[in-house]
């Protein structure tokens, strides 16, 4: 759940460390095999407007295209240096989100949604993949919502409780429909089924157009090809990574407004997780 809790001091910025470790890992990978990357969401909007890591964040996302994710997935786990693993709702308990995790093995970052769902989550680097939509804007607008109507079935398949603004309207009602679904669905799904269910759109032999989504999430808008590749650069934290082609553009689609102005402090959330542990044995929140 998304909180607006500071970290314990230092805590946040040894996390952070440790994810650009990941980050760097995947880089290399990537370079060296081929494999098309970018950066994305609010860390490619740190690293415009702060070089880096936005001060209060605390994960970190990266872009595919799907040939690429796929390939990725394939070499992966014999390309990934000891110590680090992929994960996903296929190899990992409780796992709901229909994208990709690399793990620092040995590690914890327990948030609500790992703790409710029994998912064992490491520090780790999130991979979306991102597809290439039908040319028939009637069939690509059915790709999105299908798409990213299985996903939240896959969430609600492992939690029934997620987290539902208190200032929602109709709450009460949204927060029984979410436990009802969830009985339902994890009745009759699979999270094998469910994957299905959310790749079928992707697979019928639709002629191509130029628009791209990222099916995973639901608050991302179309994209022009043009927007993503082919890839460039950019600095972050020191590191550097690769980036959609239009900067600007991608941030014009995620972030709405002057984003180059930091919200106010109420606004600034965070992923705060209950239990985070570095590999030491330590939860470093606890009595925090």
């Amino acid at each position: 759940m998304a909180s607006g809790k500071p970290y314990p001091p230092g805590v946040l910025e040894r996390l952070q460390k440790t994810e650009l470790e990941i980050l760097s890992i995947i880089d290399k990978i990537c370079r060296e095999n081929g494999f098309r990357y970018f950066i994305m969401g609010g860390n490619l909007l740190g690293a415009v407007r702060h070089g880096g890591f936005i001060p209060w964040d605390d994960d970190l996302d990266i872009g595919m295209p799907w040939d690429d994710y796929c390939r990725f997935r394939e070499a992966a786990p014999s390309l990934l240096p000891d110590g680090y693993s992929m994960h996903d709702n296929l190899n990992t308990k409780g796992f709901s989100a229909m994208w990709t995790k690399i793990f620092k093995d040995g590690t914890l970052f327990m948030d609500e949604v790992a703790v409710e769902s029994g998912h064992q989550q490491a520090i780790f680097l999130d991979i979306l993949p991102f597809h290439q939509l039908a040319a028939d804007e009637k069939i690509a607008w059915r790709q999105c919502r299908r798409g990213l109507f299985w996903q939240r079935m896959s969430y609600l398949h492992h939690m029934a409780h997620p987290h539902i603004p208190a200032n929602t309207s109709l709450r009460p009602l949204k927060v029984f429909g979410c436990v009802a679904i969830h009985y339902t669905v994890a009745q009759l799904f699979s999270p094998e089924s469910l994957k299905r269910h959310w790749l079928n759109q992707y697979e019928a032999d639709y002629p191509l157009g130029t628009k791209w989504m990222n099916m995973s999430c639901t608050y991302n808008e179309l994209l022009d090809e043009v927007t993503l590749f082919p890839t460039g650069e950019i600095d972050y934290d020191g590191l550097t990574v690769c980036a959609p082609h239009d900067i600007k553009a991608f941030l014009g689609s995620a972030f709405k407004g002057d984003y180059m102005t930091p919200p106010p402090m109420e606004d600034r959330y965070t992923h705060l997780p209950e239990v985070l542990d570095f590999g030491d044995g330590i939860n470093v929140m606890e009595g925090w």
